[in-house]
């Protein structure tokens, strides 16, 4: 009974912890709606981004959870997070979204969560 109680404890300390206190966030920025939910094949200006991101404890409560937000967001085609290696890989419209709006929507998502560094890549990522 000890020992299924103490397992018992430890799953869902790891369920509290991987949620890290954190609620969802969307985040937007206000364009027109013509520029929402873009498809790869109508960005006005194509960029691609790598965030490195500190603070996540786990990839299906943190990781995933910022990618949909980033996904989510105005001015975002596709977003991919890497809990592994800390990393968010953005295609993104440069006309309509900056590294730095990208960059504070993974902030919004949750205060545990920090760029380290944001960069513009001149192809997708590798």
């Amino acid at each position: 009974m000890k020992k299924e109680l103490f397992v018992l404890i430890l799953l869902l300390s790891l369920l509290v912890a991987c949620k890290n206190g954190n609620t969802d966030k969307i985040v937007t920025v206000s364009v027109d709606a013509a520029t929402q939910h873009m498809s790869p094949e109508v960005l006005q200006e194509k960029a691609y981004a790598k965030l490195n991101i500190e603070g996540m404890t786990c990839a299906i409560g943190c990781a995933a959870t910022i990618e949909k937000n980033l996904n989510q967001t105005t001015g975002v085609a596709s977003a991919t997070v890497d809990f592994e290696s800390k990393t968010a890989w953005i295609l993104y419209d440069a006309k309509v979204m900056a590294l730095e709006e990208i960059s504070e929507v993974v902030r919004a998502t949750g205060e545990a969560y920090t760029v380290t560094s944001a960069e513009q890549l001149k192809h997708p990522n590798p």
